[in-house]
């Protein structure tokens, strides 16, 4: 056996060249979804769509509050991806929002918000500190 072919066989067993954001994406709180990010690959690229309940978080930054995720989700653009890691952002009436997401293994990642530096002065003038990522699980 070559070892070209091992490391072939290898490789798709493995997943590689699969995209690892692809699916549905949840997280819940108080027993109802309050994130649900769909993923999708087309043509190479990386689309889908988001939607965030209303959520409270803590001093910490800990999600200690969230409304269910609304019906209508919201379209992902410029979505970027860097070896686990999938940048995009959301447009969100005039603002437009922008999110990272890590996976952590095969079925969790972490959604992030990215903060301008604007954005960080207005949620400390308000008292609010910065969320904490949110652990998201792939639904099967």
């Amino acid at each position: 056996m070559s070892i070209v072919f091992v490391v072939t066989a290898l490789a798709l067993a493995l997943g590689q060249g699969q995209v690892p954001f692809t699916g549905m994406w949840t997280a819940e709180f108080g027993g109802h979804t309050f994130v649900r990010l769909q993923l999708a690959t087309r043509d190479g690229a990386t689309q889908g769509a988001l939607g965030i309940g209303d959520i409270h978080v803590d001093s910490k930054g800990a999600v200690d509050r969230a409304q269910e995720v609304p019906e209508k989700l919201v379209a992902i653009s410029n979505a970027a991806a860097k070896d686990s890691t999938l940048s995009f952002s959301c447009q969100d009436g005039d603002d437009v929002d922008r999110f990272q997401l890590e996976i952590v293994d095969a079925d969790h990642a972490d959604l992030r918000f990215l903060l301008s530096d604007q954005d960080r002065a207005e949620l400390a003038a308000n008292g609010v500190p910065v969320p904490k990522p949110i652990r998201l699980t792939r639904m099967p």
